[in-house]
């Protein structure tokens, strides 16, 4: 057990995540909701109290499940109809959008049942908003209690928190959540504005596979929080355990507890194996603080990515076969990277297209190339002007990596030539987010 401050009380809704997978592939079915921040817990060994909303056919099964993994009081406290609570994902490891898409959502109503919250003796409460009354929940605990909200999803606006009466401890939002992106796009000083009259003691921002930053009141300085990248199995449920590991470790050191925090999400997101996720647990808590940080890993913050363009060396034509194209282009677009497409800026040639409008497009896509600080190359069907970027790129010492999806370009200058080649795109958006830190760094 870390330390001996009372036990943390976990709030918030218990769905069915159903990730649909890729034909031939196995579709998988497991609890969700905050089970994933309850995985975190038990992981570290933390005991931990529930007040769950939930519909009535999956309590018996989560009470028995969340007793397994530790938790010592389990209270619904808020009653789901009219829905199965049911969450289909499309995209587990977020290379862009997971299209989540909850059933039956619009049918969906919860009856709050506040008075199963009463002689909770909680001093640290994280809580994870959703279609429940929060008001109602925040006002039968204890006005002593120490808030740590989640406010990634359901969440419209920062106004709501107002409604909570006890001090909020942590604010975390990530930046995929659709507040951050009405309210914060440009970045975390917008941030900061945003949920400035909750005056929080602390705000962390979680940004993906860009690593994290935390803003502690009065301290007067960002703490940068390095993601440690490896292949991604599952990112359903990552940031939930980041913020279940923060508030088992917040009341010995926040900087030490936000650094265990990415490295938990990190462990959760390499595998959907419980047992192997608390082994990568359990290691890393042998690591100090000095240590983790001697680490290091990846650090690129959602508006720092604008800065450093990236060109899009690729087939990138009207009538070519674009499923590999469109899936690079959304994943680099939806992690905020300002991606520069040759073929779209300086117009796709007709055929036949005379010499001089030839050497025109040409040049203008060579400038461009060389203003751009990496080149994300996809040549699929062997495209000969892509393999050409890819070669101007390599002699301006101009960082390339190269997704090859069918493997099609195995090629002994093109594989040991770029900084990095791979067929899988996960990999590829890692590295991108590798190089592009280092830039950052130097």
């Amino acid at each position: 057990m870390i330390g001996t401050d009372p036990v943390p009380l976990l709030v918030g809704e218990v769905f069915v995540d159903f990730t649909v997978t890729a034909p031939g592939g196995e579709n998988k079915l497991r609890l969700g909701g905050i089970t994933h921040a309850a995985r975190g817990f038990w992981a570290l060994n933390v005991p931990f109290r529930v007040a769950a909303i939930l519909p009535d056919y999956l309590e018996k099964s989560t009470r028995r499940y969340f007793n397994a993994l530790g938790c010592i009081d389990f209270r619904t406290v808020g009653h789901v109809s009219g829905a199965p609570n049911v969450t289909v994902l499309f995209d587990q490891i977020e290379l862009a959008d997971q299209q989540y898409e909850t059933l039956l959502r619009d049918e969906k109503s919860v009856e709050v049942l506040p008075e199963n919250l009463s002689n909770f003796a909680c001093k640290d409460v994280l809580i994870f908003p959703g279609s429940y009354d929060l008001r109602a929940i925040c006002t039968a605990l204890p006005q002593t209690a120490q808030i740590h909200i989640d406010v990634a999803y359901d969440v419209d606006n920062p106004g709501i928190l107002e409604a909570i009466p006890q001090q909020i401890q942590t604010i975390l939002i990530s930046t995929s959540s659709p507040l951050f992106k009405a309210v914060a796009n440009s970045g975390l000083d917008a941030l900061i504005e945003a949920f400035k009259a909750r005056a929080a003691a602390t705000l962390i921002l979680k940004e993906n596979r860009g690593g994290a930053r935390m803003a502690i009141a009065g301290k007067g300085s960002v703490d940068a929080l390095p993601a440690q990248l490896g292949t991604t199995t599952n990112s359903v449920g990552v940031g939930d355990v980041f913020a279940a590991t923060y508030v088992a470790h917040c009341n010995r050191e926040r900087v030490e507890a936000a650094w265990r925090a990415t490295f938990a999400a990190a462990a959760y997101s390499q595998t959907t194996d419980p047992n192997l996720f608390k082994t990568y647990i359990n290691r890393d808590l042998r690591l100090s603080l000095d240590e983790m940080q001697q680490l290091g890993g990846v650090f690129l913050p959602w508006e720092k990515r604008r800065k450093y363009a990236i060109y899009l060396a690729a087939p990138d034509f009207s009538h070519a076969d674009r499923r590999a194209i469109d899936k690079a282009l959304a994943s680099l677009s939806y992690h905020n990277f300002d991606v520069r497409r040759p073929v779209i800026e300086n117009h796709e040639l007709p055929p036949a297209a005379p010499p001089a409008m030839l050497q025109n497009t040409y040049r203008s896509d060579y400038e461009l190339l060389k203003r751009c600080a990496l080149v994300f190359a996809v040549p699929t069907g062997r495209d000969p002007g892509t393999l050409v970027e890819i070669g101007i790129a390599i002699e301006a010492d101009i960082p390339v990596v190269v997704y090859d999806p069918e493997g099609e370009n195995a090629n002994t200058m093109v594989m040991a030539g770029a900084d990095f080649y791979s067929i899988d795109l996960d990999q590829c958006l890692n590295n991108v987010f590798r190089i592009l830190s280092e830039a950052v760094d130097q």
